[in-house]
């Protein structure tokens, strides 16, 4: 089969392009750093929009599960974010700012966002869709007054808890109504 025919029978398919060009890349003589290069950039993460008229489904992208596993680069709308404890109590003495972009609320210090939160559309993403996504490694806080329960993840597979970064789901009546990404001393 020719390269062409190739190429036409996996668009056809519906499968990337980029498979072809990952079976070239591995042909030529420094395929692996090529390569190895490519799957640096795939833990990378860019949110741009309103996250509340959606369905939550972006959040259960095994690029944004990876990207936060991985400490790789993550934004939303502009807003860089570092999601770990660390990452907050690093910059915890200088003063921060908050601003909204869209539906999401930011938490900046010195222009790095250690912290955003953003609205769900009611009863879209259940909890169980969550926690088949990102496993059962949790813990849940109770609400003050018990009408919605937080489930907190910590990602990653550094040794200290605190370098881990943070995603926390606000779920009432078994669906996520609010996402936390990044350290906040009460969820």
């Amino acid at each position: 089969m020719n390269m062409h025919k190739l190429v036409k029978v996996l668009a056809s398919a519906g499968i990337a392009a980029t498979v072809v060009t990952s079976t070239q890349i591995a042909d030529s003589n420094d395929g692996m750093n090529t390569v190895e290069a490519a799957e640096s950039k795939s833990s990378n993460y860019k949110y741009e929009g309103d996250t509340g008229y959606g369905d939550g489904n972006f959040l259960l992208n095994d690029a944004l599960i990876k990207t936060l596993e991985e400490d790789g680069d993550l934004a939303f709308n502009g807003h860089t974010i570092e999601a770990s404890e660390a990452d907050y109590e690093k910059r915890a003495d200088t003063e921060y700012e908050t601003t909204k972009e869209h539906d999401q609320k930011f938490t900046l210090y010195d222009g790095t966002a250690t912290k955003v939160v953003f609205p769900i559309q009611e009863e879209m993403l259940s909890i169980d869709e969550v926690t088949e996504a990102y496993g059962d490694d949790y813990e849940i806080e109770e609400s003050k007054k018990g009408k919605f329960e937080t489930y907190v993840f910590k990602l990653g597979d550094q040794k200290k808890n605190t370098d881990k970064n943070i995603i926390a789901f606000k779920v009432e009546d078994s669906y996520v109504t609010q996402v936390t990404i990044g350290y906040s001393k009460s969820y």
